[in-house]
Parts: C-alpha cells; sequence; structure tokens
C-alpha cells in the first residue's frame, strides 16, 4: 500500500500555494496510487456518502438545516474519519475527501466542488 502520509505532506518553500492547488495535487497522487490504496479511499467515500444520505437526501436539505447541525455532521465525519485511520487509512482519507468536499459545496466554492465531486464519484466506483 502506497505511504498515505506522503499525501498529507506539504510542499515546503511554496507560500502561496492555495488549498485548491493543495486538493489537486493529492488527487494526483491518488490516481497514481495502487488500485488496493484507490479501492480503500473509494470505499471510504461510499461510507461517508451512505451516512449522508440516508441522514439528509441530499445536498439541497444539508443546506437548508441550521448551522450547528451541520458543523455536527462534519464533526461526525472527522471523528469516523480518525476511527479508520489505523486499520483502514485508504477509507479515513476518503472520509475525509467526502467532508473537504462537502464544506466547499456548501460554502459554495464551486470549482473545488466540482473538482472533488467528479474525483470522488470515480473513486467510489471502485469502493
Amino acid at each position: 500500500m502506497v505511504n498515505l502520509v506522503r499525501l498529507f505532506q506539504r510542499q515546503r518553500g511554496d507560500p502561496a500555494r492555495t488549498e485548491f492547488d493543495e486538493i489537486k495535487r493529492l488527487l494526483r497522487c491518488l490516481k497514481s496510487s495502487p488500485a488496493q490504496t484507490r479501492s480503500g479511499v473509494g470505499a471510504g467515500i461510499c461510507l461517508a456518502n451512505s451516512d449522508f444520505v440516508r441522514r439528509f437526501a441530499g445536498l439541497q436539505t444539508f443546506r437548508h438545516i441550521s448551522t450547528p447541525d451541520r458543523q455536527r455532521f462534519c464533526s461526525d465525519l472527522s471523528d469516523l474519519e480518525l476511527s479508520l485511520r489505523n486499520e483502514e487509512p485508504g477509507m479515513a482519507l476518503g472520509v475525509g475527501l467526502y467532508r473537504i468536499w462537502l464544506t466547499e459545496a456548501v460554502a459554495g466554492r464551486h470549482e473545488a466542488a466540482e473538482l472533488l465531486g467528479k474525483e470522488l464519484t470515480e473513486l467510489s466506483r471502485n469502493g
């Protein structure tokens, strides 16, 4: 399995790098990772999405719930991510990417949400 720590390391010496650039870099690394890693990430995405759909049915419903309820769900995803990190690091990464996508989508950062949404859909097919 690919060393997932490498995926989270920020590039040193380039303070102008944006979060969007970091997301793109992470996705490039995932594309070149072994099938087993991509499968684990996909499984994590499916797990997070299943919980999301079960609770909220869709993004529009999620946008209309209270901010504390949205924050609570994102916190639940973070807790799930942390609980998976030691045993299933690929799944943990998938849950974390799903949480980032959800945050970007709700915040209206369309470029990042669209890129992540497309990639998460592709990765979830492998999960």
